[in-house]
Order: structure tokens, then sequence, then C-alpha cells
């Protein structure tokens, strides 16, 4: 009994090592990526793109759920060629996560005005025909979604509304710009950066979270750069 109690300790605690191991693997991954661009912009040639067209995210209906498929770099510059589109349109992508493999996964919002390009928004039935998918509201889909795809997506919305609202510096009025990752603005004039926030609110009954996205502008030119969108929980 003692040794089967040893040896089945000892595999839950390299499960527990390996998957610890491949979070903290991921985590620095995804650091590099969001402070080096050069290695963001590499990691787009191997990487996935999640499109959204008005924040609304490209789905497929496949039986009784949703799917979102993922776009390869060499896709997406096929569609915008296709479309009349300039090529600059990729640098408004943002950083999203990554595979255990270390594929990086972005999302890009077609339907909103380029901040990196002259070009305009692209028509929503345009897209969706040559993408052979429908662009749905996230809320109307959410439910018919895997939980990868339904936490991307969000996560994904989120701070691409955050970088459609806030394109100007609150303080000089010039126009910010994005890291390649999408994980701060920068005011050219003044050097402040700044971080995108989100807050999740109020623990009810049975441990659920009530959850509310809240973006922010944040001056946190002295702050450290996040891995990511804080996350704080507050009773």
């Amino acid at each position: 009994m003692s040794l089967f109690c040893g040896t089945a300790f000892r595999r839950k605690s390299f499960w527990c090592s390996r998957l610890l191991s491949t979070y903290v693997t991921k985590t620095r991954y995804l650091f590099e990526l969001k402070e080096d661009d050069d290695a963001c912009k590499k990691a787009q040639q191997t990487g996935a793109f999640y499109l959204f067209h008005s924040l609304a995210p490209l789905l497929r209906k496949s039986e009784h759920q949703y799917l979102a498929p993922q776009h390869s770099l060499l896709d997406l510059k096929r569609l915008l060629g296709k479309l009349g589109q300039d090529m600059q349109r990729i640098e408004d992508s943002v950083l999203i996560g990554c595979s255990e493999q270390q594929e990086a996964w972005f999302a890009l919002d077609l339907g909103l005005n380029s901040s990196s390009s002259i070009n305009a928004s692209l028509q929503k039935s345009e897209m969706e025909k040559e993408l052979k998918g429908s662009f749905i509201e996230l809320r109307k889909a959410l439910f018919q979604l895997n939980a990868k795809d339904a936490s991307l997506l969000s996560t994904a919305q989120a701070l691409l509304h955050w970088h459609a609202a806030h394109q100007f510096c609150s303080r000089s009025g010039q126009p910010t710009e994005k890291n390649m990752a999408g994980s701060k603005r920068v005011c050219p004039s003044n050097k402040i950066i700044y971080y995108p926030q989100v807050k999740v609110w109020k623990r009810l009954s049975g441990e659920k979270l009530q959850k509310r996205w809240d973006w922010r502008w944040k001056d946190c030119s002295t702050l450290h750069p996040s891995t990511g969108p804080f996350l704080i929980a507050l009773s």
C-alpha cells in the first residue's frame, strides 16, 4: 500500500512540475515578445491570427457550436492583397497568447479604421465571402465556443477595443504609438507609457466571479512593463 501511494505521489509531483515548467516557459516567451518588437515580428511569420470586424470575431458554424478559425501570415497577406489593402494593416494586430509549442497567437480587427494604414475599414460582407465565415457578436456566440476560444476571443476583443478607443495621449493630445505586440502605447512627445488593465469584480455565491472588463488609460511611465493585462480580483 505504501509503495502504491509513493508511486502515485511521484506521478502527481511529476505532472505538477511539468505543468509549472510549461507555464513558466510560456510566460517568459510572451514577455520576450512583448518587450522585443523584432522577436514579435519574427513570431508573426509562424504565428496564427484571429480576425475581427468592428470587434466581432470571425466564426464558423460546426454542428452545435462555433469555431474560431486561425489564419497564417501568408493567408492574411493574400487576403489583404485581394481586397486592395496594404500590408501595414498587419501592424495593427495584438498578441493574445501562445501555445505550448510557442506558436504565437494574434488578433487583428479589419473593420476598424487603421492607425498604421491610409486605407479605410474593409466591408464586412466582402470579407465574410472571402473567409467563408461570419462575423458574430461575441456575447451572442460565447456559450457556443469551447473554453480556449472563448478565453482568447474575450481577451482579444478587450485589447482591440482598448487600442481603438485610446489612440491619443491624455496629456499632450498627440497620437500614441503601439508596440508590435500591442501590450502598451507610448506617447512620442513626452515618452509616457500606457498599459491596458483588466479588473475582475465582486465574488458571488458558489465561488463564481462576476466579471467586468475595465480598460483605462494609466500613466505607467514609472512602472515596470506587465506581462499582459493586469488581473485583479476584488471581493
